[in-house]
Protein backbone atom coordinates (compact mmCIF):
# COMPACT_ATOMS: atom_id res chain seq x y z
CA UNK A 1 0.00 0.00 0.00
CA UNK A 2 1.11 3.24 -0.92
CA UNK A 3 1.73 6.35 1.60
CA UNK A 4 -1.23 8.24 0.03
CA UNK A 5 -3.20 5.04 0.12
CA UNK A 6 -2.73 4.46 3.92
CA UNK A 7 -3.23 8.36 4.29
CA UNK A 8 -6.61 8.04 2.58
CA UNK A 9 -7.15 4.68 4.76
CA UNK A 10 -6.82 6.34 8.21
CA UNK A 11 -8.48 9.16 6.95
CA UNK A 12 -11.66 7.21 6.30
CA UNK A 13 -11.64 7.94 2.30
CA UNK A 14 -12.48 4.77 0.11
CA UNK A 15 -10.12 6.36 -2.74
CA UNK A 16 -8.58 3.88 -4.38
CA UNK A 17 -5.08 4.75 -5.72
CA UNK A 18 -3.37 0.52 -6.38
CA UNK A 19 -5.18 -0.21 -9.64
CA UNK A 20 -3.03 -3.66 -9.69
CA UNK A 21 -6.45 -5.38 -8.72
CA UNK A 22 -8.00 -3.95 -11.84
CA UNK A 23 -5.09 -4.37 -14.24
CA UNK A 24 -5.56 -7.98 -13.64
CA UNK A 25 -8.69 -7.99 -14.85
CA UNK A 26 -7.80 -5.96 -17.81
CA UNK A 27 -5.21 -8.54 -18.77
CA UNK A 28 -7.96 -11.56 -18.96
CA UNK A 29 -10.38 -9.04 -20.90
CA UNK A 30 -7.00 -8.76 -23.37
CA UNK A 31 -5.99 -12.34 -23.00
CA UNK A 32 -9.57 -13.17 -24.58
CA UNK A 33 -9.38 -10.44 -26.91
CA UNK A 34 -7.99 -12.50 -30.27
CA UNK A 35 -10.74 -15.35 -29.99
CA UNK A 36 -13.23 -13.44 -29.73
CA UNK A 37 -11.87 -10.88 -32.80
CA UNK A 38 -11.70 -14.07 -35.25
CA UNK A 39 -15.36 -14.44 -34.89
CA UNK A 40 -17.61 -12.67 -37.16
CA UNK A 41 -20.59 -10.89 -36.69
CA UNK A 42 -23.18 -13.84 -35.63
CA UNK A 43 -20.66 -15.78 -34.11
CA UNK A 44 -19.92 -12.38 -31.92
CA UNK A 45 -23.79 -12.26 -31.15
CA UNK A 46 -24.32 -16.01 -30.72
CA UNK A 47 -21.53 -16.21 -27.92
CA UNK A 48 -23.20 -12.90 -26.38
CA UNK A 49 -25.83 -14.95 -26.08
CA UNK A 50 -25.04 -17.72 -24.68
CA UNK A 51 -23.43 -16.10 -22.17
CA UNK A 52 -26.76 -14.10 -21.27
CA UNK A 53 -27.88 -17.71 -20.92
CA UNK A 54 -25.75 -18.70 -18.62
CA UNK A 55 -25.76 -15.56 -16.45
CA UNK A 56 -30.00 -15.95 -16.31
CA UNK A 57 -29.62 -19.63 -15.62
CA UNK A 58 -27.77 -18.52 -12.56
CA UNK A 59 -23.82 -18.23 -13.54
CA UNK A 60 -22.06 -15.53 -10.96
CA UNK A 61 -22.04 -12.28 -12.87
CA UNK A 62 -18.82 -10.98 -11.64
CA UNK A 63 -16.97 -14.59 -12.91
CA UNK A 64 -18.04 -13.59 -16.62
CA UNK A 65 -16.69 -9.88 -15.93
CA UNK A 66 -13.95 -10.74 -18.48
CA UNK A 67 -15.65 -11.85 -21.06
CA UNK A 68 -18.47 -9.90 -21.24
CA UNK A 69 -16.07 -6.78 -21.29
CA UNK A 70 -14.19 -8.51 -24.15
CA UNK A 71 -17.20 -9.03 -26.37
CA UNK A 72 -18.32 -5.32 -25.38
CA UNK A 73 -14.97 -4.28 -26.38
CA UNK A 74 -15.19 -6.04 -29.63
CA UNK A 75 -18.71 -5.06 -30.40
CA UNK A 76 -18.01 -1.29 -30.17
CA UNK A 77 -14.96 -1.63 -31.88
CA UNK A 78 -16.67 -3.04 -35.19
CA UNK A 79 -19.99 -1.05 -34.60
CA UNK A 80 -18.43 2.22 -33.90
CA UNK A 81 -15.01 2.17 -35.16
CA UNK A 82 -13.87 2.47 -31.84
CA UNK A 83 -11.94 0.57 -29.67
CA UNK A 84 -12.16 0.85 -26.21
CA UNK A 85 -8.90 1.96 -24.71
CA UNK A 86 -7.21 0.36 -21.96
CA UNK A 87 -8.09 3.45 -19.25
CA UNK A 88 -11.87 3.10 -20.64
CA UNK A 89 -11.99 -0.87 -19.89
CA UNK A 90 -10.12 -0.05 -16.20
CA UNK A 91 -13.52 2.71 -15.35
CA UNK A 92 -15.51 0.50 -16.82
CA UNK A 93 -14.45 -2.90 -14.14
CA UNK A 94 -15.45 -0.45 -11.47
CA UNK A 95 -18.22 0.87 -12.69
CA UNK A 96 -19.68 -2.73 -12.68
CA UNK A 97 -18.59 -3.77 -9.32
CA UNK A 98 -20.53 -0.44 -7.70
CA UNK A 99 -17.84 2.04 -7.73
CA UNK A 100 -17.40 6.12 -8.86
CA UNK A 101 -14.82 5.65 -11.35
CA UNK A 102 -13.42 9.78 -12.03
CA UNK A 103 -12.08 10.04 -15.55
CA UNK A 104 -11.08 13.11 -17.23
CA UNK A 105 -12.92 14.60 -20.35
CA UNK A 106 -12.33 13.29 -23.50
CA UNK A 107 -11.62 10.18 -21.65
CA UNK A 108 -14.49 8.72 -23.52
CA UNK A 109 -17.16 7.92 -20.55
CA UNK A 110 -20.46 7.04 -22.67
CA UNK A 111 -18.23 4.16 -24.06
CA UNK A 112 -16.55 3.15 -21.05
CA UNK A 113 -20.03 2.75 -19.74
CA UNK A 114 -21.21 0.22 -22.16
CA UNK A 115 -19.34 -2.63 -21.09
CA UNK A 116 -20.62 -2.53 -17.06
CA UNK A 117 -24.07 -2.06 -18.37
CA UNK A 118 -24.21 -5.16 -21.01
CA UNK A 119 -22.48 -7.50 -18.28
CA UNK A 120 -25.52 -6.66 -15.90
CA UNK A 121 -27.77 -6.68 -18.80
CA UNK A 122 -27.15 -10.04 -19.21
CA UNK A 123 -29.26 -11.13 -16.12
CA UNK A 124 -32.53 -10.27 -18.04
CA UNK A 125 -33.49 -7.79 -15.80
CA UNK A 126 -32.78 -4.58 -17.18
CA UNK A 127 -30.54 -1.77 -16.55
CA UNK A 128 -30.84 2.11 -16.77
CA UNK A 129 -28.16 4.66 -17.49
CA UNK A 130 -28.89 7.75 -16.08
CA UNK A 131 -28.17 10.59 -17.82
CA UNK A 132 -28.14 14.66 -17.10
CA UNK A 133 -30.71 15.75 -19.54
CA UNK A 134 -32.85 14.17 -21.82
CA UNK A 135 -31.02 15.22 -24.82
CA UNK A 136 -28.16 13.05 -23.72
CA UNK A 137 -30.35 9.73 -23.46
CA UNK A 138 -31.51 10.59 -26.70
CA UNK A 139 -28.32 10.85 -28.29
CA UNK A 140 -26.47 8.19 -25.99
CA UNK A 141 -28.98 5.41 -26.68
CA UNK A 142 -28.95 6.20 -30.47
CA UNK A 143 -25.31 6.24 -30.41
CA UNK A 144 -24.39 3.26 -28.54
CA UNK A 145 -27.64 1.24 -29.54
CA UNK A 146 -25.32 -0.50 -32.40
CA UNK A 147 -23.19 -2.06 -30.07
CA UNK A 148 -25.92 -3.05 -27.82
CA UNK A 149 -27.36 -4.51 -30.70
CA UNK A 150 -24.57 -6.54 -31.95
CA UNK A 151 -24.68 -8.20 -28.41
CA UNK A 152 -28.36 -9.09 -28.70
CA UNK A 153 -29.52 -6.45 -26.41
CA UNK A 154 -32.42 -3.84 -26.78
CA UNK A 155 -32.10 -0.13 -26.09
CA UNK A 156 -34.57 2.41 -24.79
CA UNK A 157 -35.15 5.75 -23.83
CA UNK A 158 -37.52 8.08 -21.57
CA UNK A 159 -38.53 11.03 -22.75
CA UNK A 160 -40.06 14.30 -20.96
CA UNK A 161 -44.02 14.26 -21.91
CA UNK A 162 -43.82 10.58 -23.25
CA UNK A 163 -46.77 8.28 -22.58
CA UNK A 164 -47.36 5.71 -20.12
CA UNK A 165 -47.22 3.25 -22.61
CA UNK A 166 -44.02 4.36 -24.76
CA UNK A 167 -42.26 4.46 -21.16
CA UNK A 168 -43.47 1.08 -20.25
CA UNK A 169 -41.94 -0.11 -23.96
CA UNK A 170 -38.45 1.83 -23.21
CA UNK A 171 -38.20 0.25 -19.37
CA UNK A 172 -38.77 -2.78 -20.89
CA UNK A 173 -35.56 -3.28 -23.37
CA UNK A 174 -32.69 -4.63 -21.98
CA UNK A 175 -30.58 -0.88 -21.47
CA UNK A 176 -32.52 2.11 -20.88
CA UNK A 177 -31.50 5.72 -20.91
CA UNK A 178 -33.03 7.86 -18.91
CA UNK A 179 -32.38 11.54 -16.95
CA UNK A 180 -32.41 10.56 -13.05
CA UNK A 181 -35.62 13.07 -12.61
CA UNK A 182 -37.58 10.95 -15.20
CA UNK A 183 -37.03 7.82 -13.36
CA UNK A 184 -37.71 9.76 -10.03
CA UNK A 185 -41.26 11.19 -11.03
CA UNK A 186 -41.88 7.74 -13.25
CA UNK A 187 -40.96 6.01 -9.11
CA UNK A 188 -43.80 9.09 -7.66
CA UNK A 189 -46.59 8.19 -10.56
CA UNK A 190 -46.22 4.65 -10.17
CA UNK A 191 -46.85 4.82 -6.39
CA UNK A 192 -50.49 6.78 -7.33
CA UNK A 193 -51.33 4.31 -9.73
CA UNK A 194 -54.35 2.68 -9.14
CA UNK A 195 -54.10 -0.73 -11.26
CA UNK A 196 -50.64 -2.25 -12.35
CA UNK A 197 -51.13 -1.35 -16.02
CA UNK A 198 -50.66 1.98 -14.95
CA UNK A 199 -47.03 1.71 -13.90
CA UNK A 200 -43.97 2.31 -16.17
CA UNK A 201 -41.17 1.21 -14.38
CA UNK A 202 -40.54 -2.78 -13.45
CA UNK A 203 -38.34 -4.24 -10.56
CA UNK A 204 -34.99 -2.16 -10.36
CA UNK A 205 -31.82 -4.32 -10.99
CA UNK A 206 -28.80 -1.59 -12.12
CA UNK A 207 -27.96 1.89 -12.61
CA UNK A 208 -25.17 3.30 -13.68
CA UNK A 209 -25.04 6.71 -13.46
CA UNK A 210 -23.08 9.12 -15.47
CA UNK A 211 -21.75 12.80 -14.58
CA UNK A 212 -22.42 11.55 -11.11
CA UNK A 213 -21.24 14.64 -8.93
CA UNK A 214 -24.09 16.47 -11.28
CA UNK A 215 -26.84 14.37 -10.26
CA UNK A 216 -26.06 12.67 -6.75
CA UNK A 217 -25.14 16.29 -5.68
CA UNK A 218 -26.16 19.45 -7.56
CA UNK A 219 -29.51 17.53 -9.05
CA UNK A 220 -30.03 15.78 -5.74
CA UNK A 221 -30.76 19.00 -3.82
CA UNK A 222 -33.92 19.45 -5.75
CA UNK A 223 -36.94 17.63 -4.08
CA UNK A 224 -39.42 15.90 -6.98
CA UNK A 225 -42.99 16.81 -6.19
CA UNK A 226 -46.10 16.21 -7.72
CA UNK A 227 -48.90 18.23 -7.03
CA UNK A 228 -52.26 18.10 -8.38
CA UNK A 229 -56.19 18.93 -7.12
CA UNK A 230 -57.99 15.81 -4.87
CA UNK A 231 -61.55 15.84 -4.74
CA UNK A 232 -63.43 16.63 -1.69
CA UNK A 233 -62.19 14.12 1.58
CA UNK A 234 -64.66 11.10 1.95
CA UNK A 235 -62.37 9.41 5.13
CA UNK A 236 -64.90 10.05 7.53
CA UNK A 237 -65.28 7.64 10.57
CA UNK A 238 -68.07 5.82 9.49
CA UNK A 239 -66.69 5.51 5.78
CA UNK A 240 -63.65 4.14 7.29
CA UNK A 241 -65.47 1.38 9.20
CA UNK A 242 -67.67 0.26 6.49
CA UNK A 243 -64.19 -0.32 4.62
CA UNK A 244 -62.77 -2.35 7.39
CA UNK A 245 -65.79 -4.28 7.35
CA UNK A 246 -65.45 -5.40 3.90
CA UNK A 247 -61.54 -6.59 4.61
CA UNK A 248 -61.33 -9.92 4.46
CA UNK A 249 -57.97 -12.16 6.04
CA UNK A 250 -54.70 -12.26 3.81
Amino acid sequence: MSLASLLDHLRGRPIERDLSPYREVLARVAALEPAVTALDDAGLTGRARALRARVADGAEVEAHLPEAFALAREAARRALGQRPFDEQVLAGVALARGKVAEMATGEGKTLAAVAPVFLHALAGRGAHVLTFNDYLARRDAAWMGPVYERLGLSVGFVQERMSVGERQRAYAADVTYLTAKEAGFDHLRDALALEPGERAQRAYHYALVDEADSILIDEARIPLVIAGETGEANAGPERLAALVRDLAPG
